[in-house]
């Protein structure tokens, strides 16, 4: 999955906080991308808030997304996930 963040955020560095803080499950891979400066893969996966989640295939294809502004967690993260 492809979490776009910013730095200046305070929802993302509070999803980031709770991610480094918490294990990860077996076969989830969180990647962190810099909302401010991907702007092409912002376009590819219509993106266009900080702390949304976009669930990729192995190959890069989008399953959905979601932006988990209101629930900052892991736990909210891993249940959004297809």
């Amino acid at each position: 999955m492809l979490f776009f963040h910013a730095s200046w955020c305070p929802k993302c560095r509070a999803l980031d906080e709770d991610i480094e803080a918490n294990a990860i499950p077996t076969g989830m891979t969180i990647f962190k991308v810099d909302f401010d400066t991907a702007t092409d893969l912002r376009q590819q996966y219509g993106v266009t808030l900080q702390t949304t989640i976009v669930y990729v295939d192995d190959d890069g294809e989008l399953l959905t997304k979601g932006v988990l502004y209101e629930n900052t967690t892991l736990d909210a993260l891993i249940a959004a996930a297809p």
